[in-house]
């Protein structure tokens, strides 16, 4: 009998051991990651001490639904006693009704918010793609602001807004930023000139029409 434990022992613990997970390896790669960037998160937004960091910051604020941080991207109406002017030029379809009523700061950051509302939980979701995710080229505007005035080429841009589970719409199109950098400490980079067009023509896809909708739906 003894002999019969001695032999059946060391296949009993050799099966116990390769049948139970290590205690001291870690679940890489089995755990859930948290998810980053999401509404409601705490992400950290680097000051725009240079106007790359305002694109960055655009679409993060975008993706998150920040509006506090996506009108830190725009130029603000008055600094340090000077008065700005943010200039919103829409795609030409739809200048008409542009003119009635100029596009402002309040109507940016109105429209946003009405964007980022929703009764569905945490939707609508929110992502930007610009210049399909390459690098935005820059240029100054005149031979001598390489310093404190840029202008981007023409970027395109795609913004998905997924309303819910089941409902989606693209909006994407062309558009052109110039960037002023301020004087005053850390000398921040904001957007203060902003062109959207349409692609091929399908007007109603722009980001245009998008604001334009937001706009109507407030009135």
């Amino acid at each position: 009998m003894l002999q019969i434990v001695i032999n059946v022992l060391p296949v009993t613990v050799f099966f116990l051991i390769i049948g139970c997970t290590n205690p001291f390896t870690t679940r890489e790669g089995q755990v859930e990651k948290p998810e980053i960037n999401q509404p409601g998160g705490k992400s950290i937004y680097d000051p725009a001490v240079n106007p790359d960091i305002v694109f960055t910051n655009l679409q993060k604020a975008i993706q998150e639904k920040n509006i506090e941080e996506y009108m830190r991207c725009l130029i603000p109406e008055t600094q340090n006693g000077n008065v700005h002017t943010f200039v919103f030029l829409p795609e030409q379809h739809f200048s008409n009704e542009f003119a009635k009523q100029p596009w402002t700061l309040n109507d940016e950051q109105n429209y946003f918010i009405q964007l980022s509302r929703s009764q569905k939980g945490d939707y609508p979701k929110l992502d930007l793609t610009l210049a399909d995710g390459g690098n935005i080229p820059l240029n100054p505007i005149t031979p001598t602001s390489v310093n404190d005035s840029l202008e981007t080429g023409s970027v395109k841009y795609q913004l998905s807004v997924l309303y819910s589970r089941d409902s989606v719409k693209v909006y994407s199109g062309i558009l052109q930023f110039k960037l002023y950098r301020s004087n005053i400490p850390p000398e921040i980079w904001y957007i203060y000139f902003w062109r959207d067009n349409a692609l091929n023509k399908k007007y109603d896809n722009s980001w245009t029409a998008l604001k334009l909708y937001y706009r109507k739906k407030a009135l």
